[in-house]
């Protein structure tokens, strides 16, 4: 006989409540994955947040019931689905209460992620309420790579439009070949509507925002700005004159949101 089945022997028949609480203060996400893995568990969902909802800790998360080995491989399961993802959009939250709508809050580094996890952190970005893309409008993105196999910024920018008169063109400028502020100049001239500065350098942003305003087109553009923001540097990104903040690691990096399942005494025969 099997461990668990030996120790459960006595409880056959039983039911028990179990609830999921939140340690500390968050933005829940899983409740699609945590409904369904619980169903698969065989146990009978009384409750659970929708997604989205802000977390007291203390406060519940989930409430069902079930016998004794389920909740043990819930015990094992659950809290994997909703953990990671709830500290995930946690993070993005809290960048974008801290962006006060000053500029648009984006993660893109879902993408960066074993696909196994890449839909529920890709979602869990979104519950928290920043971008999961550059723009919500249609748009070619042109990364590094691109702008290096068409030869340049410019090349790059200009064949993307030939495609696609209509889409927007983001490019990604890292000053390569010539300084950031050239690059931008030349994906404007070619037809790009938002610059990707992905130095991680303020002083490239602003003289991105400098050759804009002089070339008389920053209205016409959007700036975008990407290389390891934190939120003690977000007020300088935004100060910089940025539309547009891409948010990698300390969005998706984000520790576990502290959750736990517990037992209730009550016992339904």
């Amino acid at each position: 006989m099997e461990l668990r089945d030996f120790l459960f022997a006595p409880l056959a028949g039983q039911s028990r409540e179990l609830t999921i609480t939140a340690r500390e203060e968050g933005i829940f996400s899983g409740a699609a994955p945590l409904a369904d893995l619980a169903r698969e568990l065989g146990l009978d969902i009384t409750w659970i947040a929708a997604e989205g909802d802000s977390l007291e800790a203390g406060g519940r998360v989930f409430q069902a019931w079930g016998k004794a080995a389920a909740i043990v491989r819930a015990e094992e399961m659950l809290l994997g689905v909703i953990g990671k993802p709830s500290g995930v959009a946690t993070a993005a939250a809290r960048f974008v209460r801290q962006a006060g709508g000053r500029v648009q809050v984006v993660c893109g580094s879902w993408k960066k992620v074993a696909p196994e996890v890449r839909a529920a952190l890709r979602q869990a970005i979104a519950t928290g309420g920043a971008g999961i893309r550059i723009t919500e409008r249609p748009f070619i993105y042109l990364d590094k790579n691109y702008v290096r196999l068409l030869g340049g910024v410019g090349p790059a920018v200009s064949r993307a439009r030939a495609y696609d008169t209509e889409r927007v063109i983001a490019v990604q400028l890292r000053g390569e070949d010539s300084p950031v502020a050239a690059e931008a100049v030349e994906a404007v001239k070619a037809g790009a509507g938002i610059l990707m500065v992905d130095t991680g350098r303020l002083e490239d942003l602003a003289a991105v925002g400098t050759a804009a305003r002089q070339g008389g087109w920053r209205a016409r553009v959007q700036l975008a700005f990407a290389g390891g923001v934190t939120p003690a540097e977000l007020e300088a990104v935004i100060a910089t004159g940025a539309d547009i903040v891409d948010v990698g690691r300390a969005i998706i990096d984000a520790p576990l949101l502290d959750l736990s399942l517990d037992v209730a005494g009550i016992t339904l025969e």
